[in-house]
């Protein structure tokens, strides 16, 4: 993908939603369907748009034990009611693809 859009907090924390004993980052893949999400989603209101970069990758939310990992899931830039639970799971390998991989997988590191 060529962008990848997350929101994070002024403290660098990144919006994530636990279900499951998973933790889920939402992102966007343009800057304007971030916007329209926003605008409808309250909860988004003290976060800021922020492309996602392998250094941000740091700021994932994290959760200790072997069932703490973290996904990204992709939401849609058509969802006319910005509903963050509509959308896609996507993969670090899709979001970096070839020479720009993150880390070995998107398990939160303690």
């Amino acid at each position: 993908m060529n962008e990848v859009f997350v929101m994070r907090r002024a403290n660098g924390n990144l919006f994530a939603e636990e279900t499951n004993n998973k933790v889920r980052v939402p992102v966007w893949s343009s800057e304007e369907a971030v916007k329209r999400y926003k605008e409808r989603n309250p909860e988004l209101s003290v976060f800021l748009p922020q492309r996602l970069s392998r250094s941000l990758l740091k700021n994932l939310p994290g959760q200790s034990g072997p069932e703490g990992t973290t996904e990204f899931f992709l939401l849609s830039d058509e969802d006319s009611d910005a509903d963050l639970d509509d959308g896609t799971p996507i993969t670090l390998q899709e979001i970096f693809p070839e020479g720009e991989h993150a880390p070995q997988s998107a398990h939160a590191q303690a």
